[in-house]
């Protein structure tokens, strides 16, 4: 007789592992080093310290519930995906750098922008995190608000707006947690507001036939 699996809620909110620490501490030594740019003892003490007052706070933050009882420890997270992950991320924000670039410095400006909302389907809240980080990271894309499921994303152009529901961001992300994601399961609801753009143009032309 196999054992029953718990509740997801308490899967979720077990302290985090010593695989999850080691990562951590690594990941934020080596990004310490780079950014001071010194190896000598005095650096690499000081930033040994804080590494390890850093992963003892989130060790602590970490279990804590939500409002909605779930906990910010997500399932195992899958390493080689989220390397393939923040490579393809950095590829987005240089891309996207160059086209705002290209809005702000064009003669006429074609910004229009939009505010659009949208359902997720990303397993853990730690997932909607990182999603919604990545959003504001990318540039021209900002996510203003994230309640449950949803989320509120302001976008400079519908060009940028039509990448962000392509569902193409959010599947990998889910693929850092699930087997399988394809970018049609994502981005479900989406509902785009009026820019202020196109109401002005309405509100002019409403006027023009009055």
């Amino acid at each position: 007789m196999t054992e029953k699996e718990p509740p997801i809620e308490e899967r979720m909110c077990k302290p985090v592992g010593y695989r999850g620490i080691v990562i951590q501490a690594i990941s934020l030594m080596a990004i310490w080093l780079i950014m001071s740019g010194h190896f000598d003892l005095e650096h690499i003490l000081y930033g040994a310290l804080s590494v390890a007052l850093v992963v003892w706070l989130n060790t602590r933050i970490r279990p804590i519930p939500l409002h909605s009882g779930e906990c910010i420890v997500a399932r195992c997270i899958n390493i080689p995906r989220l390397i393939g992950y923040l490579l393809w991320l950095l590829w987005q924000i240089v891309r996207s750098g160059v086209y705002v670039a290209y809005l702000v410095l064009h003669p006429k400006m074609p910004i229009n922008p939009i505010m659009v909302n949208f359902e997720s389907i990303l397993p853990t809240p730690l997932a909607h995190v990182i999603l919604g980080n990545s959003i504001t990271l990318t540039p021209g894309t900002l996510t203003v608000d994230v309640k449950g499921d949803y989320f509120v994303v302001h976008a400079l152009t519908p060009g940028l707006e039509l990448d962000l529901v392509s569902g193409e961001m959010e599947a990998r992300v889910g693929r850092l947690y699930m087997a399988e994601c394809t970018p049609g399961d994502m981005c479900t609801n989406v509902c785009i507001l009026e820019s202020p753009r196109e109401a002005k143009k309405r509100i002019e032309l409403k006027d023009d036939q009055k």
